[in-house]
């Protein structure tokens, strides 16, 4: 059974009297947990228990499963260790977390992974899933040994930070996955056709190279002509291009032997190329902030299905490298803490969607996708639950933010919904400054 790992040992709580939100629908009832999983969702739950919260007022949700994570132990702790992004995402609801293996080293053998594993034994809040790379050294050639990294705790691989550079070995890594039942994440990117901007505006006005969606589309296109081919499952990740969403669409209509899967990010639903400021690097990501046209292409494939998730891509970076000219800057948004507030206030506050359909997209299609028995608040499923006030109105500060990384787009928004408790195993680990 697919837990992750954490610090936190199992516990016992009872949280009395919250609007529990699911992906098929919401009730009022207490919710008891014990020994980490939940044993009870019903009315009037009466027991004697260390540890109870009084949820009045407050929606409880199964905690988020974030798909797209980055931490930079080994090689850069100082940027982001597992300690701080495991605590970062506990702040922003996020109970669950996949962590990208493009660190120094990659995560590339069993070695590594067994390293994670056990910092996250040791350290972690939050569950941490490594993912493993696909390739060697994340060079795009050789397939790593997806098997001895199963053993040790793998939930997928991928090259993130790059593609799955050479077809041939994108080929082989959906054959080999395959074979234990791995789905392979994708980030979509021809680096002969990427730059540092969406070709648009800001590439014309500045001179900076450009990134336009075909550098995305021509991965994507690949890539489901290969699952296709093997029948692998295919997951594309952080998707930007609204011409990659329609030929992920499409694909998932005509094709019925391979399982081809996508998400998408915050930061690509809420902004465009124009909200972004040349001497603000905090905009800068890969892929790049689209258009208008493409932000809407995403939310009409949420609105449609054909998004399976939103996650983060928690991507931090220190001041001193951040804070640089546009082209020299890093990508990356550090977007942790305040993961599911943004999303509830951007999204259901102002209409897109409802929470229902938040809770789809953020905990129960993740849990399905990957075979992690959480991403509801149901019998039998683990005690991850995030309490969140929908009407606490507050402004984003730097000082807010328990990453490493403040490089976010999000400080000074005034967002409404606030989490209050974040439970993980039936222990609480997070709780706001109620004062």
């Amino acid at each position: 059974m697919k837990k992750g790992f954490t610090s936190v040992p199992p516990s016992n709580i009872l949280i009395k009297g919250a609007e529990i939100i699911n992906a098929n629908g919401r009730k009022k009832a207490d919710i008891l947990i014990e020994n980490g999983v939940i044993k009870e969702v019903s009315v009037g739950i009466r027991r004697k228990i260390d540890v109870e919260i009084n949820g009045s007022g407050l929606i409880a949700l199964p905690g988020a499963i974030d798909i797209h994570f980055h931490i930079r132990e080994p090689g850069a702790p100082y940027e982001e260790d597992i300690e701080s992004g495991t605590l970062s995402a506990a702040h922003g609801g996020i109970t669950s977390l996949f962590m990208m293996p493009n660190t120094k080293p990659p995560l590339d053998s069993p070695e590594l992974i067994s390293f994670i594993r056990q910092k996250a034994e040791k350290k972690a809040l939050s569950r941490v899933f490594p993912v493993g790379a696909a390739t060697e050294k994340r060079e795009g050639k050789k397939i790593s040994e997806y098997g001895l990294m199963l053993r040790e705790g793998i939930i997928a691989v991928t090259d993130d930070g790059s593609s799955i550079s050479s077809s041939f070995a994108m080929r082989k890594s959906l054959e080999y996955a395959k074979t234990f039942g791995l789905t392979v994440i994708e980030h979509a990117e021809d680096k002969e056709l990427s730059g540092d901007a969406n070709e648009g505006y800001l590439t014309q006005n500045y001179g900076i190279t450009p990134y336009p969606n075909a550098a995305e589309d021509v991965i994507v296109a690949r890539d489901i002509i290969l699952a296709e081919l093997t029948g692998g499952n295919l997951h594309l990740t952080h998707v930007s291009s609204g011409n990659s969403i329609e030929m992920i669409r499409e694909a998932k209509r005509k094709i019925k032997n391979a399982r081809i899967t996508c998400d998408v990010t915050p930061h690509h639903l809420i902004f465009c190329d124009e909200d972004i400021q040349i001497t603000n690097t905090n905009l800068k990501v890969n892929p790049p902030i689209r258009s208008k046209r493409d932000r809407q292409k995403l939310i009409e494939a949420i609105l449609d299905n054909t998004v399976d998730a939103i996650a983060s891509d928690h991507a931090p970076h220190p001041r001193f490298l951040k804070e640089n000219d546009f082209v020299s800057a890093p990508p990356g948004i550090s977007s942790a803490d305040f993961f599911v507030p943004i999303l509830y206030s951007e999204l259901v506050q102002k209409g897109l969607i409802n929470i229902e359909k938040l809770v789809e997209l953020i905990s129960f299609n993740p849990a399905m996708l990957f075979g992690i028995p959480a991403g509801q608040i149901a019998e039998g499923k683990i005690g991850d639950i995030v309490l969140l006030d929908p009407d606490k109105e507050y402004n984003i500060t730097k000082d807010m933010l328990y990453s490493k990384g403040k490089n976010s787009p999000y400080i000074n928004f005034k967002i409404k919904g606030k989490v209050i408790y974040t439970i993980i195993n039936g222990k609480v680990c997070y709780q706001a400054d109620l004062t």
